[in-house]
């Protein structure tokens, strides 16, 4: 069921670099798939400029809290971060109809950025139940670990290879450096990514040159995010037609897909 209610913020603050967490009170996304995003709205009901909300990846669920990290951008994302504690907001959620399906034995999850948040639910998801899995999250440079608190916290850190181009915290290089040695460690192995489109074409490499299952949770310029807009379209090559992201998505696999 899809909720259209106003929540009230618990927390909106800056974490690093240009990255802040949104968490609020919504007892009733509790059970939010894992790989759904919110449709945000970053103003006050009385100011309709911009008039479109954003939508983020449900990063987390805690109780009767959900987390939203995002990134500031624009002028919407800007007005979002003025919104404070105790103030209510519009949310739409939890939105899609194709997410990371768990009946592979281990997984593989790729996150690049601020796309890590869209991987984050379904980690705590999988630990849960007991699944295999590594988690791989990179940036360009340490002040861009944005999550590295969230995954300390929850007691991720002994799951999760932390990769930085510049090597300025964990391992030196990209995502993809190890991708390989780390798919042949498991087998029936699924790569779940969420990331710049650089890093998934990249992966996605790998992914064709090993044979492994690979499952992309995509972004797309949203104006409505569920179907109606049709502006974030990908071309779906296995019906060679066009599948909107938020409403065919936002997950995809990989192999099937040219985005």
């Amino acid at each position: 069921m899809i909720f259209d209610e106003k929540y009230t913020i618990v927390e909106n603050r800056h974490i690093s670099g240009i990255t802040w967490l949104l968490r609020v009170k919504a007892p009733q996304l509790r059970d939010a798939p894992a790989g759904s995003f919110a449709m945000v709205r970053a103003t006050p009901d009385y100011v309709y400029d911009p008039m479109m909300r954003r939508a983020f990846a449900i990063a987390d669920i805690q109780g009767d809290e959900i987390l939203l990290f995002y990134d500031v951008y624009g002028k919407g994302t800007a007005m979002l971060t003025e919104r404070k504690e105790g103030e209510t907001v519009s949310i739409l959620a939890p939105l899609g109809r194709n997410f990371f399906p768990e009946d592979h034995n281990h997984y593989i999850l790729v996150g690049g950025g601020i796309g890590f948040a869209g991987l984050s639910l379904f980690m705590r998801r999988l630990k849960e139940k007991g699944k295999s899995f590594r988690a791989i999250y990179g940036v360009r440079r340490k002040e861009q670990l944005s999550m590295l608190d969230w995954i300390k916290e929850n007691g991720f850190e002994n799951d999760v290879i932390i990769y930085t181009e510049d090597g300025s915290y964990g391992e030196k290089g990209l995502v993809t450096r190890d991708l390989k040695e780390l798919i042949a460690e498991y087998p029936d192995t699924a790569l779940a990514v969420c990331g710049p489109k650089g890093m998934m074409r990249a992966v996605m490499e790998v992914a064709r040159e090993t044979g492994t299952p690979a499952y992309l949770s995509l972004e797309g310029k949203m104006a409505c995010g569920f179907g109606i807009c049709i502006g974030c379209v990908i071309k779906d090559t296995e019906k060679d037609s066009y599948v909107r992201v938020c409403y065919e998505g936002p997950v995809f696999d990989g192999h099937k897909i040219q985005f």
